[in-house]
């Protein structure tokens, strides 16, 4: 039979290239979108690659579980977003100001989730990756089971109860919570597997969650709306924005959420993504209970992303008409001249014969010209935003080399007594800002 590479795949490639090409020249709507596009390329190059590898692929072959794959994965994500609104392991920076695009970015992206997981667990199968692993059997007790459930809740509750010490456990506590209730109620269980000696499972879904974390960081970095870590004791050595240690949790977490899909599929009659699972029950849901289910997933999601942009959006993308510190004449005046937001106005300041050209054209003192810049290049260092700019500057810190000068204990005194108490940065937000301004100004002398 011969191989055919199907042409999703090559869209993918293509929409990779051009969306990674496009993205650097800052050209929308591959600038903004870049991680959505990136993944979804990723995704679908993938799924091609596994037709073609073995003529079976989930998007061709199981395209209902597919599309089913894509709510769930934002449900099942929003969960760990609802779960960082106590841990505050993470923020969001320049995420967009309209409220649709904004919550239509946050479904996408979370969509992506559970596929890129799932196909890269599929796709090394498919390449032979552990084919023939074998551990020693074990047995399993009811008391064992018991265990894992009461260690599960034990780590979930702790997690939130404990979050500066035990934020890693949220990573793991899903496992042992639902895993026994999969093996129990004779859902797809990796208990099972090693029951029968077999773990090649659990090692492609470790080995697929490398991957993925590895990708997720490296397509975060570079994209302009992004996530930023405040993880406890490990915010100094960084892979991308992730500390180094932080890596660790993206192979648990790969099992983690297949755990939780077997779990969701044991009210599916044992359906699934796998291709093993397209013999399970053919048995229908019934009609109210997908409206019922229907109806508790868009309630969640609309509950959470509205808690996202209350408590872990921390700025948003700044606009050239949010410069409250440029007088409304000349923000009318700036677009005119070529200078259509921010960044423009950095870019075309660079050097000093532009800033006087550019003072000119305005007619006004190159030293109200520099006040503009220096407050535009703190709005936009590490995603502070026009908001917490005008925090800054209460705390008298108008300019990046200033924000660079301050200790971590002084600044966060000056924010408490200048600033609303429920407005007060994190202390781990803090400590990111000015590490970020001192690597700035070091590279700029």
């Amino acid at each position: 039979m011969r191989k055919i590479f199907p042409a999703h795949g090559v869209i993918g490639i293509i929409v990779l290239v051009v969306s990674w090409t496009l993205h650097f020249e800052k050209i929308e709507p591959f600038y903004r979108w870049f991680y959505c596009f990136a993944w979804w390329s990723y995704i679908f190059t993938l799924d091609a690659l596994i037709f073609y590898m073995k003529g079976n692929s989930l998007i061709l072959n199981r395209r209902k579980e597919f599309l089913l794959m894509i709510p769930w994965s934002i449900f099942i994500w929003l969960i760990f977003e609802a779960t960082n609104l106590v841990l505050g392991n993470w923020y969001y920076i320049n995420v967009p100001h309209p409220l649709f695009e904004r919550w239509l970015g946050y479904a996408i992206a979370y969509g992506t989730v559970l596929p890129a997981l799932f196909e890269t667990t599929e796709f090394l199968d498919s390449a032979g990756f552990f084919k023939d692993s074998k551990t020693r059997k074990i047995s399993l007790s009811s008391r064992g089971l018991l265990f894992m459930v009461i260690f599960g809740i034990f780590s979930l509750a702790s997690s939130l109860l404990l979050p500066h010490y035990c934020f890693s456990l949220i990573w793991v506590g899903f496992i042992f919570l639902l895993e026994p209730l999969n093996y129990l109620f004779g859902g797809r269980s990796l208990l099972r597997d090693l029951e029968k000696g077999k773990p090649g499972k659990i090692y492609l879904l470790l080995m697929a969650g490398l991957i993925c974390g590895f990708l997720w960081e490296l397509w975060n970095f570079w994209a302009l709306a992004k996530w930023v870590y405040t993880v406890p004791f490990f915010e100094r050595m960084k892979g991308f924005e992730m500390p180094f240690l932080g890596f660790l949790g993206f192979p648990p977490f790969a099992i983690e959420s297949y755990v939780m899909y077997n779990f969701v599929s044991l009210f599916r009659f044992q359906r699934g993504w796998e291709q093993s699972s397209r013999g399970a029950s053919e048995e229908k849901t019934r009609p109210l209970m997908i409206a019922l289910t229907t109806i508790i997933m868009l309630s969640f999601f609309v509950l959470v992303f509205g808690e996202i942009d209350r408590k872990t959006v921390d700025s948003y993308e700044p606009r050239l008409t949010d410069a409250y510190w440029i007088p409304p004449y000349y923000l009318a005046e700036l677009p005119r001249i070529g200078v259509a937001d921010l960044e423009d106005l950095l870019s075309k300041t660079r050097e000093k014969r532009e800033r006087e050209e550019l003072a000119l054209r305005l007619l006004i003192p190159k030293e109200e010209l520099l006040g503009w810049i220096d407050r535009a290049e703190l709005a936009q260092l590490k995603g502070i935003g026009i908001e917490n700019l005008r925090l800054l500057e209460g705390a008298g810190i108008h300019s990046v080399s200033s924000l660079a000068d301050e200790d971590l204990e002084t600044l966060e005194e000056k924010m408490r007594l200048s600033s609303p108490s429920d407005r007060i940065p994190q202390k781990a937000k803090l400590r990111i800002w000015i590490r970020e301004a001192r690597r700035k100004v070091s590279g700029e002398s």
